[in-house]
C-alpha cells in the first residue's frame, strides 16, 4: 500500500461519506490508533485516543466533525473528515489491508476435488482440496469453496460467496450473493422434530423444507441453521451472525440482524428487523420479536415482544426496570436480616402487650 491522503480522499469520498480533508501526506499501511506513527493510518472516534495521536504523530487520521479541530492542533499532516469513522474504517482496512481469500495455495480445482458430472464450474471459481459437490448445484460467479467443504443436491449459490473449510451446505439450501459461511457451520441440517407415543418413545418427522440465506449475509463459525420441516427457514438481507448460533426449524429472521456469540432461537419464531441479540440469549418457539429489539443480559424471552427497546432478563424487562430490580436483588440478604429484626420487635410488643 503506497497512497497519499488526497488521493485516498477522492477514492473513497462517495463509498465512504468522506467530507473534509486538510493537509496531504504520503501513507503506507494503516495501524492501531496506539502505535500508528510516520506513513501510517489511524482512525479515531473518541477523544480518549488523543495521547496517542499526540505522542505518535500518525500521517493520516480519519476522524468525525467534532474531533477534528483538536486533532489538527497536533500537528498531523493530513486529516480527514467522515460521517461514519466505523464505515470508513471498514470500507479503507477491505481495500487494503483484508485477506485475500482469492489467493488460494491449492490452485483453482483441487485434484481432491469431487464434482457431480451435472455441477458446472463457472470460470474464477475456486474448490479445495476434499471438497464434494451434489450433483445439479448452481454455482454463481467468484465462489470461492474451501478444503473439505460438503454441497449437497440442488443447492444455489449466488456471485462472490465465501463458504470456509469444514462447511456443510445441506440439500436444496438457497444462498444469495455476497454470503459468506465461516468454518464449521452447517446450513440446512435436519430440524429437530419428534413425537411421542404413549409410552414417551419418540417418532422422527422428516424435515422436507428448506433455508434461504439472502444476500450480504455473514454466518459466523461453528453455526446451525437447521431447514424448515415443510417450508423454509429463512435469514433475510444484510444480517451478522457470531460463532455458535443455532437456528431452529421455520425461523424468520429480519433484515440487518446482529446475533453474538452461543444466541439460540427455537423453531418458527420469527424476528424483526434490526435486532440485537447479545450472547448466549434464548427465544423460545412460535413468537415474534419487533423490529428494533434489543435483548442483553442473557435474555430469555418466553412471550411475544411487541415494541422496540431495551430488554434484559429472564423474563425480559425493559432495562430500566430491570436495572432497578437488580439493584435491590443485591441487598435482599440485608432486607432479610431487616424484616427478620422487625418480626422480633412486632412480636416482642405483642407480648408485653399481653403481659400487660
Amino acid at each position: 500500500m503506497k497512497i497519499s491522503a488526497l488521493e485516498l480522499f477522492k477514492e473513497f469520498k462517495d463509498k465512504a461519506n468522506l467530507t473534509v480533508i486538510d493537509g496531504d501526506s504520503e501513507i503506507t499501511h494503516i495501524s492501531p490508533i496506539e502505535i500508528g506513527k510516520e506513513e501510517s493510518m489511524v482512525f479515531c472516534d473518541n477523544k480518549m485516543f488523543f495521547k496517542f495521536i499526540e505522542s505518535n504523530k500518525p500521517s493520516l487520521v480519519i476522524t468525525n466533525k467534532e474531533l477534528a479541530d483538536s486533532i489538527k492542533q497536533f500537528g498531523i499532516k493530513a486529516v480527514i473528515q467522515t460521517i461514519n469513522v466505523g464505515v470508513a474504517h471498514a470500507l479503507i482496512k477491505q481495500k487494503y489491508m483484508d485477506y485475500d481469500i482469492h489467493n488460494s495455495e491449492w490452485g483453482i480445482i483441487h485434484k481432491s476435488a469431487l464434482i457431480h458430472e451435472t455441477t458446472k464450474i463457472p470460470e474464477g471459481t475456486q474448490i479445495g482440496p476434499n471438497v464434494i459437490i451434489g450433483k445439479n448445484v448452481h454455482l454463481g460467479d467468484r465462489v470461492i469453496i474451501q478444503a473439505n467443504t460438503i454441497i449437497e443436491e440442488d443447492v444455489k449459490i449466488g456471485d462472490d460467496v465465501w463458504v470456509l473449510a469444514n462447511c456443510v451446505i445441506g440439500y436444496k439450501t438457497e444462498i444469495g450473493n455476497r454470503v459468506i459461511i465461516k468454518y464449521g457451520s452447517v446450513l440446512g441440517g435436519e430440524g429437530f422434530g419428534f413425537v411421542p407415543d404413549s409410552k414417551k418413545t419418540y417418532y422422527r418427522i422428516p424435515q422436507t423444507g428448506k433455508i434461504v440465506i439472502e444476500d450480504d449475509v455473514v454466518i459466523g463459525s461453528n453455526n446451525c441453521i437447521d431447514r424448515a420441516a415443510y417450508n423454509e427457514t429463512r435469514i433475510k438481507r444484510g444480517t451478522k451472525f457470531d460463532n455458535f448460533v443455532h437456528i431452529a426449524h421455520n425461523v424468520t429472521v429480519g433484515e440487518d440482524v446482529i446475533l453474538t456469540a452461543g444466541c439460540i432461537i427455537a423453531g418458527s419464531t420469527i424476528i424483526g428487523n434490526r435486532v440485537i441479540m447479545s450472547g448466549q440469549t434464548g427465544v423460545l418457539d412460535h413468537l415474534k420479536i419487533a423490529d428494533d429489539v434489543i435483548l442483553v443480559q442473557r435474555a430469555g424471552v418466553m412471550s411475544d415482544i411487541k415494541q422496540a427497546g431495551i430488554y434484559a432478563g429472564i423474563p425480559p424487562q425493559p432495562l430500566s426496570d430491570y436495572l432497578k430490580n437488580s439493584a435491590v436483588a443485591r441487598k435482599l440478604t440485608d432486607l432479610k436480616a431487616q424484616v427478620s429484626n422487625l418480626e422480633k420487635t412486632v412480636k416482642s410488643l405483642l407480648s408485653k402487650d399481653k403481659s400487660e
